[in-house]
């Protein structure tokens, strides 16, 4: 699974005028960015990758949403509710469950131009 899928799904289910994998152009108000989270551990099953019937995609969403923190942490809880409890199709992968870090999204503060940010980090379960 790609993150250029999973924002490319995302587009589906959330408006935002500004969508980036990796970094984003912290020069435009409203934006979300999806990166990879390092450090996940591989799953495979006793018996080897070919018995292995699922695995891991680690994520972290960067919601960056103007200057006025109400409508920033509404935009994000959107973004959190979209995942929560879901299951769908990423790519052509099926997700057997978004497996949510925290029970919100995270408040980071403002970017140095005065936006706020939140972060929503999650690990994707999907089928191999």
């Amino acid at each position: 699974m790609l993150l250029s899928e999973i924002k490319d799904w995302l587009k589906t289910k959330i408006n935002c005028p500004n969508w980036y994998v990796g970094k984003i152009d912290g020069s435009v108000e409203q934006c979300i960015g999806i990166y990879s989270i390092v450090g996940g551990k591989p799953n495979i099953a006793v018996g080897g990758l070919e018995n292995t019937s699922y695995a891991t995609k680690s994520i972290s969403i960067l919601v960056h949403w103007g200057k006025l923190t109400t409508p920033a942490e509404q935009k994000a809880q959107e973004v959190y509710n979209t995942l929560f409890s879901q299951s769908t199709v990423i790519g052509t992968k099926r997700v057997i469950e978004f497996d949510m870090k925290t029970s919100e999204p995270v408040g980071v503060g403002t970017d140095d131009n005065g936006i706020y940010e939140f972060v929503i980090e999650t690990n994707i379960i999907y089928e191999r």
